[in-house]
């Protein structure tokens, strides 16, 4: 089917947004196809979708009328309730969100939307699902984020060097061969090892943050309490560098 997608960072003017949704309904209705709306729309729908922040009705009611004269559906997320913060944790809204044609669900009977664990300090990503695709194993690949990593080079070092060899009068490029899949196997087991750790290192400042945001959710908590909310955030900072680099580099293989 032909799919019109259309990704949105909206302005926060009322003005502007109303010229914006006027343009998009302009767009969606001049396309044939099936459509879907996703991104930042920097609006709410409803009082409950915005904590610490003034509500304001007229922009949320243009917001509506836009989603209703266009005949979307709002995509029910799971995760967290709210999809953005900002730093002290003073202000939870939820600006992100998925509208789509009822075509869609159609075609997808089991689609919903998913917020994920905060990866940076004042967003949370959204992920659209229908099923789970296996692209089948892994290749082995080297990241350049190991080599950042302490104890890199002692696995290379002492997988190479280590007597794997069966019989030293096999053909030198089948003791290469063998050499190189126990370095492989090796580093697969470091990687997994390496990860855990890194998992483990984040529950801790991950936990406090959720449990910070909670009492920042009830009673405002206090400026001591949104100090330690920062610091919580600059470790997990700090601890997702090697990752984003990792990710950075299997986005430019894919």
């Amino acid at each position: 089917m032909d799919v019109l997608l259309i990704s949105i960072y909206a302005p926060q003017s009322v003005d502007c947004t109303r010229k914006l949704w006027d343009e998009i309904s302009t767009l969606i209705s001049s396309f044939s196809g099936e459509c879907v709306v996703i991104g930042d729309f920097n609006e709410v729908r409803y009082e409950s979708e915005r904590f610490g922040s003034q509500f304001h009705h007229i922009p949320a009611r243009i917001f509506n009328q836009f989603i209703e004269q266009n005949d979307l559906v709002d995509i029910p997320m799971g995760g967290p309730r709210y999809t953005w913060s900002n730093k002290w944790g003073s202000k939870f809204p939820k600006l992100y969100r998925f509208l789509v044609f009822e075509g869609i669900m159609l075609y997808f009977p089991n689609i919903m939307g998913l917020v994920m664990d905060k990866n940076i300090p004042d967003h949370r990503l959204i992920v659209l699902l229908e099923h789970r695709v296996d692209y089948g194993p892994s290749p082995f690949c080297i990241f350049h984020s190991w080599f950042e990593k302490d104890d890199f080079d002692d696995v290379v070092h002492n997988s190479w060097t280590s007597n794997v060899v069966g019989n030293l009068n096999d053909n030198p490029w089948v003791n290469f061969k063998k050499k190189l899949q126990f370095l492989k196997f090796n580093l697969r087991l470091w990687n997994s090892s390496a990860r855990d750790r890194l998992i483990s290192k984040r529950k801790t400042p991950q936990d406090k943050v959720e449990e910070i945001d909670a009492s920042l959710m009830l009673d405002g908590g206090s400026v001591d309490l949104r100090e330690q909310r920062v610091l919580a955030i600059k470790e997990l900072f700090d601890l997702d560098h090697l990752s984003r680099v990792e990710l950075a580099q299997k986005a430019k293989i894919q």
